[in-house]
């Protein structure tokens, strides 16, 4: 007898659903030494992490797009210091936050 190749997709899966895991945490190690903690839950999101934790290094800045010196000071964000929201170039310069 010869044996025939088998083609297509498998009669059954190689992972059995009940042998993998539920709850289950990814870290993630970036460049500048940075990391990041995705948690799964699949029972609650079986799409996607239920939870991000992101650890900086100390004395790094966590969104380096406000001070970057090539971004021209009207494309910048900056913060409002009574409500620690983020505003544009214009409401920041009403507000007196910039000269």
């Amino acid at each position: 007898m010869e044996s025939r190749e088998r083609r297509g997709r498998p009669t059954q899966s190689h992972t059995d659903p009940q042998q993998q895991p539920v709850k289950f945490t990814r870290e993630y190690k970036e460049y500048d030494g940075s990391h990041s903690i995705w948690t799964y839950d699949l029972k609650i999101n079986p799409y996607g992490p239920i939870m991000v934790e992101e650890f900086y290094v100390k004395g790094s800045n966590e969104n380096p797009d406000e001070t970057d010196e090539n971004i021209p000071k009207t494309k910048r964000k900056y913060v409002n210091l009574k409500n620690d929201k983020l505003v544009g170039y214009t409401r920041a310069k009403e507000l007196g936050l910039i000269d």
